[in-house]
């Protein structure tokens, strides 16, 4: 997958699941105090919020970041409502 593309499915508020090395992940969308956050997670583990898809990008678990994740990935591991 490319950067584009999840910078786009952000950009419109997409909810966005996806494999990665056999563990789920979500990408969602919330407000706290009264500001927008962008909200990442490994299935039932913390959570992290942050502003920006530039934010987003950098956010890591296991050793890897959401950019290394998702250019690594294809389309059947990526799911999108």
């Amino acid at each position: 997958m490319t950067i584009e593309s999840l910078k786009e499915y952000v950009d419109c508020g997409r909810e966005i699941e996806y494999l990665f090395h056999k563990k789920r992940y979500s990408i969602t969308y919330g407000t706290i105090d009264g500001k927008e956050i962008i909200s990442f997670c490994e299935y039932y583990k913390y959570t992290s919020e942050v502003e920006t898809v530039d934010e987003l990008l950098l956010l890591s678990r296991d050793g890897y970041s959401v950019k290394e994740m998702w250019c690594s990935i294809d389309e059947e591991s990526v799911w999108i409502s």
